[in-house]
């Protein structure tokens, strides 16, 4: 829990610091377009805090911050899981964006862009992973609960 308010807190710094220096040069519009980046990508986070229990938004979250680290944007579409449990054992999404990264092109200016939908059944948990670059195909990846 520490490192990931360690990592909320220098992502906070790190956003009043290019804010900061926006104002600086007198960068009006750039700080505008930042700040609603920024709120655009905490209502994209918001999914995470409001569809599954506290323990499991922690994981979902730290899943999150793992694919940023790997350079790719993690937006969760829909969770509707009942327990982290399988995913925690298998490292997922992590594991599953590590094999798809390779199909995922480098974004023109930013990040590539990875939406993920996940869903639990009686016997598996369905992830459906989708990119702006794909068209409207998904790539799935099944988990299977036994």
């Amino acid at each position: 829990m520490v490192n990931l308010l360690r990592r909320v807190r220098h992502d906070y710094a790190n956003h009043l610091q290019v804010i900061s220096g926006y104002l600086e040069l007198g960068w009006e519009e750039q700080i505008k377009s930042y700040i609603k980046e920024i709120i655009n990508q905490l209502n994209q986070e918001r999914i995470i805090f409001e569809s599954v229990a506290p323990q499991d938004a922690l994981y979902f979250y730290e899943q999150l911050l793992k694919a940023r680290d790997m350079g790719i944007i993690l937006v969760y579409d829909d969770l509707d899981v009942k327990s982290a449990r399988y995913l925690k054992d298998n490292n997922e999404p992590v594991n599953s964006i590590i094999v798809l990264q390779k199909d995922i092109p480098p974004g023109e200016d930013d990040d590539p862009v990875l939406y993920i939908s996940i869903h639990e059944e009686e016997t598996a948990i369905e992830m459906y992973f989708s990119c702006d670059s794909w068209a409207d195909e998904s790539r799935q990846i099944r988990i299977d609960k036994r």
